[in-house]
């Protein structure tokens, strides 16, 4: 027995003056590796990409000569199999080009101890956005001498001016009138960005990566109108249509199809000529909403499969305004909530008289499919600057309406009609304001020149906005443009 006790002993001895002549190697192999400092990140092509991540052991006892490191990224909507993704670098610190095509990706870093093979990797992975010039961020319409002008302003912010007329060598056209990404959910038709002009042409269909020219806007027509002046567009949910508000009247097209579909007949229905605004849309309900400026009231359209049109809302609404008469012209409109809500209506109207009413309602449908159409505020918009105001706009909360008259930008609220500030933006006339529905919902871009739209009279300014109306400016691009007269976020 007490041979066995000291065989035993023996090899416990042995064993611990193998880990003192090991080092620390035995309790590496046992110590738990963390990854940190790898934040989702938004990257020009051809710019360095450099990220130091930050490596933990348990023992506190870190040192880099004993692992090795493999970065790779995939595209995001792609493979995931790793085979397949590009390597970017074997060092333990990224310092590389990225030259991936625009898009989104997922960037994985593999630590491997070199004595146990243990391999780690972060608790999530790492979102890459790569963007060019024009990929992704905010497009700004601007008149240059009555002639359409667009700047490009990217999400690292990296301004491109004259973007159309760089890449295609032509103006877009005269007279712009509003610039729109049309790009459906579930679409097969090519995404395209479409630069309105009210002239001959109706305006130019463009790429959206390269801004490069595809058509005259009309062009886009089976049968082309006698008057091209197209000036809103929607999508019908997740199927496979898309609709142009061209010149009042309502065209459909099937975007189920490759390549460029053509518009075809127009939307049948009891209308006169839609007011020029993005469609008043509710993906989930499947209804659309439209303010007819002929005959002065709201109107509703469902959206079946196989056909659309135009209907008339129910005779017995009640509320603060009749939505079957309302009287006015619309200057400014459309729903708001988030990209698969949107059921709050806001909309500015003119009377004869000139002065400004703020209306707003919610919209839906009943148990029958069957419009639901609730007005809730008619306000008249009568602090100062209110009857002078020209241009509008509110954030997809649409707690507050804020219009732009002279240099300044006031914030008015939707529900008591108060005037909550009046914020001075200096560097110009307010020209245009546009809260950003979709990039960064907490911005509004402001268009400011000296009114007079030679190159480079204008200029873009980047405003925060708080929950409690108030504005802060972010960002300020000086002399970029001429007169804004539309911005368009593109994804």
């Amino acid at each position: 027995m007490k041979k066995k006790y000291c065989l035993l002993g023996f090899i416990v001895c042995a064993f611990y003056a193998c880990l003192e002549d090991k080092g620390n190697d035995v309790y590496r192999g046992l110590n738990d590796v963390t990854i940190g400092n790898i934040e989702n990140r938004t990257v020009e092509q051809f710019a360095h990409l450099q990220i130091t991540p930050e490596i933990t052991v348990s023992d506190g006892n870190f040192n880099p000569e004993n692992y090795t490191y493999l970065w790779h990224m995939y595209v995001t909507y792609g493979s995931t199999n790793p085979r397949t993704s590009d390597t970017l670098s074997f060092e333990k610190d990224l310092d590389v080009e990225v030259t991936s095509i625009p898009g989104d990706y997922s960037l994985i870093l593999e630590v491997k101890d070199k004595d146990t093979g243990i391999q780690y990797m972060p608790a999530r992975r790492t979102q890459i956005t790569v963007v060019n010039s024009y990929s992704k961020g905010m497009m700004a319409l601007s008149n240059v001498n009555g002639e359409a002008n667009m700047t490009f302003v990217n999400v690292v912010g990296s301004v491109v001016e004259d973007a159309y007329q760089k890449v295609n060598g032509e103006i877009a056209g005269k007279n712009p009138t509003g610039v729109r990404y049309v790009s459906g959910m579930l679409a097969a038709a090519e995404k395209m960005v479409v630069i309105m002009t009210d002239d001959e042409r109706g305006g130019v269909v463009v790429k959206p990566l390269d801004m490069s020219y595809v058509m005259d806007f009309k062009d886009m027509f089976y049968f082309q109108p006698e008057v091209v002046k197209p000036q809103s567009f929607g999508t019908h949910s997740i199927t496979a249509f898309e609709y142009v508000n061209n010149n009042g009247i309502l065209y459909r097209r099937g975007n189920g199809e490759s390549g460029y579909p053509k518009y075809g007949v127009a939307v049948k229905g009891d209308y006169e000529k839609i007011a020029p605004f993005d469609f008043f849309y509710s993906l989930v309900n499947y209804r659309a909403y439209f303010y007819d400026q002929g005959k002065e009231r709201f109107i509703s359209m469902k959206c079946p499969l196989q056909y659309d049109e135009i209907i008339t809302l129910p005779d017995d609404l009640t509320g603060e305004f009749n939505p079957n008469s309302v009287g006015m012209q619309m200057v400014w409109g459309g729903l708001f909530g988030n990209e698969f809500s949107m059921s709050s209506g806001r909309a500015v109207m003119v009377d004869d008289l000139g002065e400004h009413y703020m209306l707003s309602f919610e919209v839906g449908k009943d148990k029958d499919d069957n419009p639901q159409f609730s007005p809730k505020k008619k306000i008249k918009l009568s602090h100062p600057g209110g009857k002078e105001a020209h241009t509008f706009t509110t954030s997809q909360k649409a707690n507050f309406l804020y219009y732009g008259y002279a240099g300044k930008i006031a914030s008015v609220s939707f529900d008591t009609g108060n005037l909550l500030m009046e914020y001075e933006v200096g560097g110009g006339n307010v020209d245009y304001i546009e809260c950003d529905q979709i990039g960064n919902t907490n911005q509004m871009w402001v268009g400011v020149s000296d009114g007079s739209g030679a190159k480079n009279s204008g200029s873009i300014v980047v405003l925060e906005m708080s929950t409690d109306g108030s504005l802060k400016e972010v960002a300020r691009y000086k002399n970029v443009c001429g007169k804004v007269v539309d911005f368009e976020y593109k994804k």
